[in-house]
């Protein structure tokens, strides 16, 4: 548990905040106004009663308390998950006025940027968004693109632990003195943007007219409330998969994944922003800037559960949330050699009608692959612990799709 502290950061403008990260931290720095209707789950089980594997303490009070603390939104479209106390703003990060007009009303001391796209097949938009977008932002909150009113001192940028990852190859408890891989090595376009976005913001540290910090957090594997990816695709496979199909297991199972709960990476920002917040006030009395070893800004920082677990436990931990079991004796295992084969037979086929199947050989790779990796240095530095464990995040992100849809309880038979 996180100790029990309250944290000032001032005004603060979470950029793409009606996201999935976003609409957590937000939920964060307002102190969870999402469990102000109760906690209590509509989750029953067959006996009509609350099924206690979806019933877990609340959040608030175990992340810290943070007041004095003025909170902003801006997003492209600001409809979607909006909480009480944050003021919402439309804006386009594409949009130098657009956004000049959100600082003029925010005057932010902290910008948490959020922004990213991952639309696969539009390279120009996702590097428009990714880096272009990310560098109107550091230049306008940093004072270089006119006046708005007041000077940023801090910003946090979200990369993405893919940075340092070529997609095929496995990472093994990996840290930040990894390089990044970009150019021709780097197969995912998504990644590259990330990386470049990354560069620019950690160049950027203290060069601004207003002497603006930056730090860059990486998650690995993000999942939770509100996710549409990771937790969703296991959870709609198993509502739409028979016993069979679930029984199939690409590769061996020996592989190790980080899988990081969204409330953890979200706790991670405020630290990081704390902190830059603290350099920047003792700078500018004139103290002593932090040893190296204890740097926050101008660093890039992995967040994990530090936890990592074996790829295809995850997928039936999940499964078991929605009774959907596979006992060990029921694994039908298939090999990557094999799967690989037959997912670039699929691909060459399918791409003879311009469609893309759903096994392809990068797919097989990324379940058979390990990939975690080290957050000791967010532990030294920031402080970072992961308040909620693996299976508790685990339970809440089933629980939160379960109850938004019936359908997802479905179960399909032999």
């Amino acid at each position: 548990m996180a100790p029990e502290r309250k944290i000032e950061l001032g005004s603060v403008l979470v950029v793409g905040g009606c996201g999935f990260l976003g609409t957590h931290i937000v939920d964060h720095l307002l102190n969870f106004p999402s469990e102000d209707s109760g906690s209590t789950s509509r989750i029953t089980g067959a006996n009509g009663e609350p099924d206690k594997r979806f019933s877990y303490p609340q959040l608030r009070g175990r992340y810290p308390i943070y007041k004095n603390t003025k909170v902003s939104v801006a997003d492209l479209r600001t409809t979607n998950n909006r909480l009480p106390g944050a003021d919402y703003y439309d804006a386009d990060v594409l949009s130098i006025e657009s956004l000049l007009e959100v600082f003029r009303a925010v005057k932010p001391d902290v910008v948490i940027d959020t922004v990213s796209l991952m639309l696969e097949g539009n390279k120009e938009l996702i590097y428009n968004v990714n880096v272009n977008g990310t560098r109107n932002l550091l230049e306008v909150a940093g004072g270089m693109r006119g006046d708005w009113g007041g000077k940023c001192k801090a910003f946090v940028y979200t990369s993405s632990s893919s940075v340092v990852h070529d997609t095929t190859s496995d990472l093994i408890h990996v840290d930040e003195r990894w390089p990044k891989i970009t150019g021709k090595l780097q197969q995912e376009y998504y990644t590259e943007t990330k990386a470049i976005a990354e560069d620019m913001v950690l160049d950027f540290n203290g060069t601004s007219p207003s002497g603006m910090l930056t730090v860059a957090i990486r998650p690995a594997g993000i999942y939770g409330e509100r996710d549409t990816t990771l937790t969703f695709k296991m959870v709609e496979h198993a509502a739409k998969s028979s016993q069979r199909i679930l029984n199939f297991q690409l590769g061996d199972n020996n592989n190790l994944f980080d899988f990081t709960y969204v409330g953890n990476i979200a706790y991670s920002h405020m630290l990081a922003a704390e902190l830059l917040l603290e350099t920047k006030k003792r700078t500018e009395a004139g103290a002593a800037a932090p040893l190296d070893y204890e740097r926050v800004d101008g660093e890039a920082f992995n967040i994990t559960n530090d936890s990592p677990v074996y790829f295809w436990d995850m997928a039936r931990t999940i499964w078991a949330l929605m009774d959907r079991y596979v006992e060990p004796h029921q694994v039908f295992e298939l090999s990557e050699s094999t799967l690989t084969v037959v997912g670039g037979i699929l691909e060459t086929v399918f791409g003879l009608f311009g469609k893309k199947p759903r096994l392809t050989r990068r797919e097989v790779r990324y379940s058979c692959m390990s990939r975690y990796y080290s957050c000791n240095k967010a532990k030294v530095r920031l402080g970072y612990r992961p308040i909620v464990r693996l299976d508790e995040g685990v339970a809440r992100a089933v629980g939160y799709l379960l109850e938004k849809d019936s359908n997802l309880r479905a179960k399909k038979e032999l």
